[in-house]
């Protein structure tokens, strides 16, 4: 198989959130729909903001601001490596001396990245509509109460494989960054400041991305407001 340099372990939390989203969806699509001769449709609003669990959706719109900054920056400093592959390396200068150390989260890494993000993002407003416009099951109020918490089960899900989507990539590229800049032999004190940073933030999405892994796999048993 062919050397992807450890491209296919930064795409592979991406993958694993589309799949999560695809499972949703197709749950909601092939899902129960009344049936019989006669039919009723209640009339009401649904939205999707009322099913999206508040603490976990801003933090997961949180994590993918600070995700969108840090690929911006890193992709800015990054430089080619020796195969004139673009951003894979972060090379520095100081006095008569030039450092490179790599492997750098530069263009190599960030667009692929910043992609499957995107089509994940995309995935989860669909499935999230696919919720919100779901028909009802059946009427009555019980019904509707056991159905509404079936619906935030889903959406809990859904912006928990977000959350995976990028907090995983966030917890790399912070990682890998952080490292790449201590290591250089020409970071500055600002330098190496920005690299102790990345790797806390690396660290942090690291448990972020733990957390929300158990939240999707499990969205019936954890509870949240």
């Amino acid at each position: 198989p062919p050397n992807w340099l450890g491209l296919e372990a930064a795409l592979a939390a991406p993958v694993f959130a589309c799949c999560l989203l695809a499972g949703v969806l197709i749950g909601e699509v092939s899902g129960t729909v009344p049936t019989g001769p006669d039919r009723t449709a209640p009339i009401e609003v649904r939205s999707v903001r009322s099913y999206l669990p508040r603490f976990m959706t801003a933090a997961t719109l949180g994590i993918g601001a600070v995700l969108a900054v840090l690929l911006t920056a890193t992709s800015s400093m990054g430089s080619a490596d020796d195969m004139s592959r673009s951003g894979r390396f972060l090379t520095l200068t100081c006095q008569d001396l030039e450092a490179s150390t790599g492997p750098w989260p530069g263009l190599y890494y960030t667009l692929p990245i910043a992609a499957s993000v995107l089509i994940g993002a995309g995935a989860a407003a669909i499935t999230l509509r696919a919720v919100a416009r779901r028909r009802r099951p059946a009427t009555g109020a019980a019904v509707h109460a056991a159905d509404d918490d079936a619906r935030r089960a889903s959406a809990r899900a859904i912006i928990a494989a977000c959350g995976v989507l990028v907090a995983a990539p966030l917890a790399g590229t912070g990682a890998f960054a952080g490292m790449a800049m201590i290591g250089n032999a020409c970071a500055t004190a600002a330098a190496t400041a920005f690299g102790w940073t990345a790797l806390a933030l690396g660290l942090t999405s690291f448990m972020a991305a733990c957390w929300f892994t158990v939240i999707a796999v499990l969205p019936h048993r954890v509870s949240h407001r």
